[in-house]
């Protein structure tokens, strides 16, 4: 007895299923907790600067598990280190919004942080096996998810505390929702740990060090757009501070967007198309940006970028799994570390920029790095799968 193509397709697509819910559940846990800073921040009456430092610790927690949850995986499955992450992402939930001492907040950030690197890592190292298992390109999709979650758990914890639900309660209606989700994902998430053993750590090297610093650039190029957007519509088009938010919602539509259709542009016109392409159209956004001087045309930049960088880490991780320097789990692990790295340092060089020359100049270093992209991109192994 075997299996067909036609009998194989129930068997896969129960998995795919389960990675959606779990990019979703990623997204959702980390957006949930946005809304909340700022009751923070008046709770433990520090300024700027403090909690600045206290945020810091989440940043911490993330980049300590993120490597490691590539040799968690590849020891002991997806499923159970996914499971085990979004526990703790769950327990320090509460914390986060009761305890008044900075000490003890900023283990339990560091703890959250842990869980949210951990889930981010392991639900991309599912994705890559996942997708190997279809044998068709399925990864912007999953990351589609992931926006969908992040923009679905701001929208739920900001409407609860506008309708002025206590934030314990808040935060319990969102452990629910996750505990739910994540009963319906369980089953369809796979298992499967490597009989051999891995390394505890492996630096990136090869293939996935390049793909690692791709990424870094990637999300250095998202990270410009949450952090610095507003504060550039403020400075250069002198728009409400309520309305500040316009630069970054455009941006998000057409990346969530790209990542929907990203998929079926990729099994029609190769990655390699799609990648290159998706370059150039961030590197274009990034120039009209700098040269602007109307808010339409700024406008239509936010869309450009949005639309380019979509699908540009997606692919990076799909290539991740294709390569052979380093096992699978290692290599998205390294990949996504490294990518990281470029969320939490990116906004401040961006501001160290922008200190030493203006916010214009800082932009004009972000379409440096988009240039760069550009160029390396052409020495990048990207196919698609199935392809």
């Amino acid at each position: 007895m075997f299996v067909t193509e036609k009998d194989a397709i129930p068997l896969i697509n129960k998995p795919i299923a389960a990675t959606r819910k779990a990019f979703f559940i990623a997204g959702f846990s980390l957006a949930s907790w946005a809304p909340l800073i700022p009751l923070t921040k008046e709770r433990l009456q520090v300024d700027n600067g403090m909690m600045g430092v206290i945020l810091l610790a989440f940043g911490l927690g993330s980049l300590v598990m993120m490597p490691l949850s590539g040799m968690l995986a590849a020891r002991f499955g997806c499923r159970r280190v996914f499971t085990l992450a979004l526990l703790l992402v769950l327990v320090t939930l509460p914390a986060l919004v009761t305890l008044d001492s900075i000490v003890p907040l900023a283990l339990a950030l560091f703890c959250f942080g842990a869980g949210i690197g951990a889930m981010d890592v392991v639900v991309n190292i599912h994705a890559v096996i996942t997708e190997k298992y279809a044998q068709r390109p399925i990864m912007s999709g999953f990351h589609a998810l992931f926006s969908l979650g992040g923009i679905a758990g701001a929208a739920v914890v900001s409407a609860l505390l506008s309708w002025e639900v206590p934030p314990l309660k808040v935060v319990a209606i969102v452990m629910a929702l996750l505990a739910s989700i994540m009963l319906f994902a369980w089953s369809g998430l796979m298992d499967e740990a490597e009989r051999r053993k891995t390394p505890f750590f492996v630096l990136p090297k090869g293939a996935v060090l390049l793909l690692g610093l791709l990424c870094c650039v990637a999300y250095m190029m998202e990270g410009s757009m949450l952090d610095w957007s507003g504060i550039l519509l403020i400075s250069q088009h002198s728009i409400d501070l309520r309305q500040a938010g316009l630069g970054y919602t455009l941006f998000a539509i057409t990346m969530t967007s790209g990542r929907l259709l990203g998929d079926k542009a990729v099994e029609k016109l190769g990655a390699k198309k799609i990648f290159i392409g998706s370059a150039m159209l961030a590197t274009a956004g990034f120039i009209v940006l700098i040269v602007s001087h109307t808010l339409f045309i700024t406008a239509l930049a936010f869309l450009l970028i949005g639309l380019g960088v979509a699908n540009i880490a997606p692919m990076l991780f799909t290539a991740s799994g294709q390569q052979k320097d380093m096992p699978d789990a290692l290599a998205v692990a390294a990949v996504y570390t490294l990518g990281y790295s470029g969320i939490l340092v990116g906004p401040a060089l961006i501001g160290f920029v922008a200190h030493l020359s203006s916010l214009i100049g800082a932009f004009v270093f972000v379409s440096l790095l988009s240039i760069i992209l550009l160029i390396v991109s052409g020495r990048v192994r990207l196919t698609a799968q199935g392809q």
